[in-house]
C-alpha cells in the first residue's frame, strides 16, 4: 500500500487531501511515506521523496524535477487523476501533461549544413538498424563510402554516435516515423 505524506499550508486543505488519499485506497503516512502530496505553498523539496504538486499556475522547470517534483496537477484535478499521479510518482515515474516535455527539452536546431540526399538515405537506413555493409549493398556503393557518409552525418548533426544521429534526425524531422 502506498503511504502518502500530506504537505498543506492550511488545515482545510490538509483534511481534503487526506480524505482524497484514503478514498483512493492509500494510507496517510508521516516520515515513512513513499510519496508527498503538496499544495503550491508548501512543496517540501529536498526530502528525497517524489512530490505530486497541486497548483493552479505552475511551470515545469528542470529545477523542480531536480527537487523531486514528479507531477504537477491543477488544484481542481479529479481524485482519479491525483491517485494515478501518486501511484506513478511512487513507482518512480514523472507525469507530464502534453506539451510540457517539449518545454523542458532544448529546441532542436537545424544542422549548420543540410544533409545531402544520399546522407538522408543513409540516415534513414541507420534508423532502420542496417549495418554499414548492408547499407553499401542496398545503395550500390562501397562500405568505405558509407563510412564517409556516416562521419559526415555525425558532423553535420553534431552527434557523437550513430544512435544519437538517428535520435537527432527523428527530432528534426529528417527521419520519418
Amino acid at each position: 500500500m502506498i503511504r502518502v505524506r500530506i504537505a498543506a499550508a492550511s488545515p482545510v486543505s490538509r483534511a481534503g487531501m487526506e480524505a482524497l488519499v484514503r478514498a483512493a485506497g492509500m494510507e496517510v503516512g508521516g516520515e515513512d511515506a513513499d510519496v508527498i502530496l503538496a499544495d503550491a505553498d508548501l512543496p517540501e523539496a529536498g526530502t528525497g521523496l517524489p512530490i505530486v504538486l497541486l497548483s493552479d499556475s505552475p511551470e515545469w522547470t528542470t529545477e523542480l524535477l531536480r527537487e523531486g517534483v514528479r507531477a504537477i496537477l491543477p488544484d481542481l484535478a479529479r481524485q482519479e487523476e491525483i491517485a494515478a499521479a501518486l501511484q506513478a510518482a511512487a513507482a518512480g515515474f514523472a507525469i507530464l501533461a502534453p506539451g510540457e516535455l517539449e518545454q523542458l527539452l532544448p529546441e532542436p536546431t537545424a544542422p549548420a549544413e543540410p544533409l545531402s540526399a544520399r546522407e538522408n538515405e543513409v540516415l534513414r537506413m541507420l534508423a532502420d538498424g542496417h549495418a554499414n555493409k548492408e547499407i553499401a549493398y542496398r545503395l550500390g556503393i562501397s562500405e568505405h563510402t558509407v563510412k564517409f557518409h556516416v562521419a559526415s552525418i555525425l558532423a553535420k548533426l553534431g552527434a557523437g554516435t550513430r544512435t544519437e544521429a538517428v535520435r537527432l534526425g527523428i527530432r528534426r524531422g529528417l527521419v520519418p516515423l
